[in-house]
């Protein structure tokens, strides 16, 4: 369905926390609001899929989306997770293109979709929100370059430590602290996300809880030690 004024607000308000956004003019923002669409997505329901054309250009509303890649055997390799907020880019692409990846509900989630055509349209009309596309495309593309690099240099335990650490800061982490970090993720997920299988990730956590820096419970993970958990990043 079309947004309303409040979604309009909103989607601009949640557009400009993104770095080029912010010159884009007000008068282009509110067209791009009147090509909007917000769209209901239930549990594990895709936005597109593998192999789709391109169904356009998408903001999260509400809930949260993963970018996936899936093996013929079955294993998934999750590309990133995409929260209230952030722009899902993989489906904005001409219509002889076909999606790379895949995105998935991973909650029952609202999301605001912006043709491709029409999107199109309106950066021929705004140099400033054809800069601002073109950002975020490169942001992604250098973020995929690094998941490429930690999948091939890098061992399952320091990948794990470079997201716990990105998580323990997320949460107000600060040296010489226990920070909480809740466990609102699965050990299949989080195994998805970094390029390994479940036992990985538990064998990698238990050596970490071992050593002193974490301390390991169902629902929460508490880091112990900040510093140590960052040096395993980089050994």
């Amino acid at each position: 369905m079309a947004v309303d004024a409040a979604d309009a607000e909103l989607v601009s308000k949640m557009l400009k926390r993104w770095a080029g956004w912010d010159r884009v003019p007000d008068d282009v923002l509110g067209q791009l609001n009147q090509i909007a669409e917000l769209l209901d997505v239930k549990r594990k329901r895709s936005l597109f899929r593998r192999g789709e054309p391109g169904p356009g250009l998408f903001l999260v509303k509400s809930g949260e989306f993963k970018l996936s890649l899936i093996s013929s055997e079955g294993r998934e390799q999750i590309l990133y997770l995409a929260e209230p907020g952030k722009m899902i880019g993989e489906g904005f692409l001409p219509r002889d293109v076909q999606c790379a990846a895949s995105a998935f509900a991973m909650a029952d989630s609202e999301v605001y979709r912006f043709e491709t055509d029409a999107v199109v349209k309106l950066t021929a009309r705004s140099e400033a929100l054809a800069f601002a596309l073109m950002r975020h495309m490169a942001f992604r593309a250098n973020r995929l370059i690094d998941l490429v690099l930690d999948l091939s240099l890098r061992s399952v335990e320091r990948r794990l430590a470079s997201f716990l650490f990105t998580l323990a800061v997320r949460n107000g982490a600060e040296p010489g602290k226990q920070t909480v970090i809740p466990r609102q993720l699965d050990m299949n997920t989080v195994a998805a996300r970094l390029g390994t299988v479940r036992e990985e990730i538990s064998r990698a956590l238990n050596r970490m809880q071992r050593n002193g820096i974490l301390n390991l419970s169902r629902q929460e993970i508490v880091v112990l030690d900040l510093s140590a958990l960052e040096r395993v990043t980089y050994e």
